[in-house]
């Protein structure tokens, strides 16, 4: 009986628990590295370094060209992240699905090297 539960429980709740379990550790990655508010910020100024302007002509021009910069830096490193953070989640993604596609067949890998085995 115990060999038989093992199979039913294999080939059904433990298939779904992988399932889950990718979701869960692709839904961390994502979480860790902040996507949604990468995408929300990424205009913003670097580090929130903003030049308030003066009161003269140079001032502004030198303020905006300032605040120009900022966002620029700050653009580069969010896409920088926001790709390191796709080529993670595509990983992390592949495995899973080779985990997904694997789980159904280490039963029976087992079967079949202990076959292996005694011939």
């Amino acid at each position: 009986m115990f060999i038989l539960d093992l199979f039913v429980w294999w080939y059904g709740s433990g298939w779904k628990g992988v399932l889950t379990s990718t979701g869960r550790r692709l839904d961390g990655l994502t979480q860790m590295f902040s996507i949604r508010i990468l995408l929300q910020t990424l205009f913003a100024p670097w580090r929130r370094i903003i030049t308030q302007p003066g009161a003269s002509l140079d001032a502004h021009v030198r303020a905006f060209f300032d605040n120009l910069v900022s966002r620029v830096v700050g653009f580069t490193v969010r896409i920088f992240v926001l790709f390191a953070a796709g080529v993670a989640v595509a990983f992390l993604a592949i495995i899973g699905l080779l985990e997904l596609v694997g789980w159904p067949l280490v039963p029976l890998l087992g079967i079949g090297l202990l076959v292996w085995g005694v011939l």
